[in-house]
């Protein structure tokens, strides 16, 4: 019987090991099933009815003697009503636009204008640039273009709305037979556009060499170069739009670990695969399922042991296989980077949470039935089910680490097609399983391993803290505003750890278990749910406050100034419940009053000296600066208020006739 089982698994194993070598050969079918769509023929139609941007496009004549050329091609991005298109230039968020166009064997210059800074719709903390309504981004085109049947071409562009994103490729084809008599075509000048254009065509000849390729504009003359200036073989590369040169031919310090082949990307893969498991993400959970191991191992017999040991680790080793897999499916098919995937602080949120639950019951607050790391957990926690989950989260964590001959795999894997990227992948995860697909083959192989002992379960302590460590190490990619919040679900998770813990024991009856494993649940669920769709205040409508913008404001306007703090929950509340954006906004139109924030979150000595002149030493605290001589003596609303008791003192500060009045909904 064992040596059945034995043949079995080394059949699986092999069988695996050949499919990794033969997936190859189905390219030809991953390129047929990425040229169906394209054979569908309503299949672009649909798709552009329901893009959020779309491009008009126009030829205009250039003034006579204008180096740009004769014709310029305006391409007009119309995005749709309540969404924006992010601009090209340095933000801190957002997907710039792109274009690349030809005509004939010439490639067109193409001219962006500035996009508007404005706050990011989903993180309004961060600052983009974007296009709204609509925006002409112009192509000049030269003689050698115009002799081409058309210019064509794609702009990418990402839109955004208040609640989602959609990028868009928006195809371009612009017949170019009408521009042959150019004296037919409207005059740019006249076009209100034309000071854009200008100041574009303006920066361009200032900057040539950055902006304008020669090959590209032959005609556009360079500028002159100034008295000891580099020479133009020794100038600096030409930089493109996105601050970086355009022809970069960067050099690896490890050539040798370089890869240029499957056959060298999958070896290497392979390689980093295997030390994946020796890596601080990893390294917790593998060395708390061997400790278990060991300690059941200690306590059957010889033939339950090596079931033991084989069952578990084939289903571990399968738990990464499939894991790797479908990672290999999301990266190359969404084209992500390693561990990007990260950049969801709802992933990061989640991942925090089960790490955190683990912990907790490796410190024996409770006993996780699903994965269980716990030594003394005994049978129960190596299920089949328990070690296959196990394995994939062990993969997750190895996720965001990228040990030694990773990098170069990866930077050459994830630039290939699909089936490339997932026999890569499918590589590394046969390296990280392959120490548990040995055990499984040979259970013989755990006489090499530690004896086990009462020092398992210091180190089951020592991997708690580890764990607990790990958490922190997550928190840390979460944005600043998402930090309390995901404090807020481990508290919950802690407390329905309690609960489970100690309501859902064995000593208890079924009825007592099974409604502490549900208030468990509903308060861990809660505290995760709160923490994943929390989403910062909105911060439109408000000035902040500095002395000089209070100065600039003071007397001609009507001020209203709102003292809060981040360490202020009073004053947060209020924030969410009085001083919501729609109310601000009405506030500020009918008493035509500018709405001002002090951020008392830091030591700020003008502001604390503010506050003390309002006679105050606590917040909240709300002042009222009416315009007109009556500035300085504004009303002051303490402590916590309703939107009635705001409204009214709004009235009495600034004079508004009671049967003017409207209260506030």
């Amino acid at each position: 019987m064992v040596s059945s089982n034995n043949r079995a698994l080394r059949g699986f194993f092999v069988l695996a090991f050949c499919l990794l070598l033969s997936l190859p050969a189905a390219k030809g079918v991953f390129a047929a099933a990425d040229a169906a769509p394209q054979a569908a023929p309503g299949a672009a139609a649909d798709a552009e009815e329901v893009l959020p941007a779309k491009l008009e496009t126009a030829l205009y004549r250039l003034p006579m003697g204008d180096p740009s050329g004769r014709v310029l091609a305006v391409l007009t991005l119309v995005s749709a009503p309540g969404w924006h298109a992010y601009a090209v230039g340095p933000a801190e968020s957002g997907q710039s636009a792109q274009a690349a166009l030809a005509a004939g064997n010439a490639q067109a210059l193409v001219f962006f204008p500035p996009g508007v800074p404005t706050p990011d719709a989903l993180e309004p903390d961060k600052t983009v640039l974007v296009y709204e309504g609509r925006t002409p981004i112009f192509v000049p085109l030269t003689d050698a273009m115009l002799a081409a049947p058309a210019l064509t071409g794609r702009v990418k562009v990402f839109s955004c709305s208040a609640t989602s994103c959609w990028p868009s490729t928006l195809e371009v084809n612009v017949p170019l037979d009408k521009a042959a008599d150019t004296a037919a075509l409207p005059p740019a000048e006249s076009a209100p556009w034309w000071p854009v254009f200008s100041a574009l065509r303006s920066a361009a000849l200032a900057m040539p060499a950055a902006v304008c390729p020669e090959p590209a504009h032959p005609g556009l003359p360079r500028a002159a170069s100034q008295a000891g200036a580099p020479s133009p073989e020794a100038a600096a590369p030409a930089v493109s739009g996105q601050g970086f040169p355009d022809n970069l031919t960067p050099r690896s310090f490890t050539p040798a670990l370089e890869v240029s082949s499957l056959l060298k990307a999958a070896s290497l893969a392979f390689l980093a695969g295997f030390i994946l498991n020796f890596m601080p993400c990893v390294l917790p959970v593998v060395s708390l399922k061997l400790s278990g191991l060991l300690a059941i191992c200690g306590e059957e017999g010889r033939a339950e042991r090596r079931r033991i040991l084989r069952e578990h680790n084939f289903f571990f080793a399968l738990g990464i296989l499939i894991y790797f897999v479908g990672l290999s499916l999301l990266l190359g098919g969404l084209g992500m980077a390693w561990g990007e995937m990260f950049q969801s602080p709802q992933l990061a949120i989640v991942v925090t949470a089960v790490l955190f639950a683990l912990s907790l019951s490796l410190f024996g607050v409770f006993h996780l039935p699903v994965v269980d790391l716990k030594i003394s957990s005994g049978g129960r926690g190596h299920t089949r089910r328990g070690a296959f989950l196990t394995g994939m989260l062990t993969t997750l964590l190895a996720t965001p680490c990228s040990g030694p001959f990773l990098g170069g795999v990866l930077a050459w894997t994830l630039l290939q097609p699909l089936h490339v990227v997932t026999t890569v992948f499918c590589a590394i995860g046969l390296g990280m399983a392959a120490p548990y697909g040995a055990l499984a083959i040979w259970p013989r192989l755990v006489r090499f391993l530690p004896r086990p002992g009462a020092w398992m379960h210091g180190l089951e302590k020592a991997m708690a803290f580890i764990l607990a460590a790990t958490c922190l190490y997550f928190l840390a990619l979460l944005p600043p505003q998402r930090l309390l919040p995901a404090l807020a679900a481990l508290w919950a998770t802690a407390l329905g750890a309690y609960v489970f813990g100690h309501g859902a024991n064995l000593s208890h009856g079924p009825l007592r278990r099974a409604g502490a494993a549900v208030a468990a649940l509903v308060v861990a669920g809660g505290g995760l749910a709160f923490a994943l769709t929390y989403a910062p205040p909105s911060e439109t409508g408000w000035v902040a406050y500095t002395p000089e913008a209070l100065e600039r404001h003071m007397g001609k306007e009507n001020v209203v100034l709102d003292f809060t703090a981040d360490w202020c929950p009073t004053c947060k509340l209020l924030e969410r419940t009085v001083l919501t954006p729609p109310r601000v906004a009405q506030w500020a139109l009918r008493h035509k009053t500018v709405f001002m924030r002090v951020d008392l979150t830091r030591q700020t000595p003008p502001a604390m000296a503010l506050l003390r002149a309002l006679g105050s030493q606590s917040i909240p605290v709300v002042a009222f600066f009416p315009a007109g001589e009556k500035a300085g003596s504004p009303l002051v609303l303490r402590d916590l208020f309703t939107a009635g008791q705001f409204e009214q003192a709004m009235d009495q500060a600034f004079a508004v006739p009671a049967d003017a009045a409207k209260k506030t909904p």
